[in-house]
């Protein structure tokens, strides 16, 4: 599976390679000079998101792009995202799904009600003009649906393995972090394999209880 390192200095030759450049003011441009700047919006419930923010916007700075961060509430924010569509790039988060990879059918699906990335209308909203939807897109429509079909467990692993795969390379999403866990099981609980991505249960068919 895909992954992405961070490496700052491939982030810049890949930036030129598409026609970016400083400018005398040490401003990242594209070819017609108009300077790359966005607004990065987020919620202030989650103290820590405003401190990656902030990050972010350092981070980036070093490449010549301008971020301004805006922090609100978690009602406006979501109506932003959701509604009103006001935004040029947000950072929040989700859970990782549980044990199940069916849980992130709403964030993943093109007309899931979490469904952040390429947004259509949702159920009582008029339809979008000139919304379509790419074809990896419909790929993993496809390979959500026949996920949820499937009983055989190994046929259902290679299916959303291949989903993994997919959004690697298409990246809709940048992930950050994973929060750390702390995780307390008793000693009569075999098959334990902790993980940061679901807590002590993410295997639990493996699990057994003992005397």
């Amino acid at each position: 599976m895909k992954v992405y390192e961070h490496d700052p200095a491939q982030a810049k030759k890949l930036l030129t390679e598409a026609g970016f450049q400083l400018n005398t003011q040490g401003q990242l441009v594209d070819a017609q000079g108009n300077p790359v700047k966005f607004t990065l919006l987020t919620n202030i419930e989650r103290r820590v998101r405003p401190a990656m923010a902030a990050q972010i916007k350092q981070d980036l700075a070093g490449l010549g792009m301008q971020v301004d961060v805006q922090t609100m509430s978690f009602n406006p924010y979501i109506e932003r995202l959701n509604k009103t569509r006001d935004w040029d790039c947000y950072l929040g988060g989700f859970g990782g799904g549980g044990i199940d990879p069916h849980s992130g059918f709403n964030i993943w699906y093109t007309r899931g009600s979490l469904h952040t990335f390429n947004q259509g209308s949702q159920p009582g909203q008029p339809p979008l003009q000139n919304w379509s939807v790419h074809p990896w897109e419909l790929a993993i429509d496809d390979l959500l649906i026949r996920g949820s079909q499937v009983i055989d467990e190994p046929k259902r692993q290679a299916i959303y393995r291949e989903f993994q795969q997919l959004t690697q390379e298409e990246l809709p999403f940048i992930y950050l972090v994973n929060n750390l866990d702390l995780e307390a099981v008793r000693n009569r609980v075999k098959g334990i394999a902790f993980s940061a991505l679901s807590g002590a249960f993410w295997n639990l068919p493996q699990l057994e209880l003992t005397d």
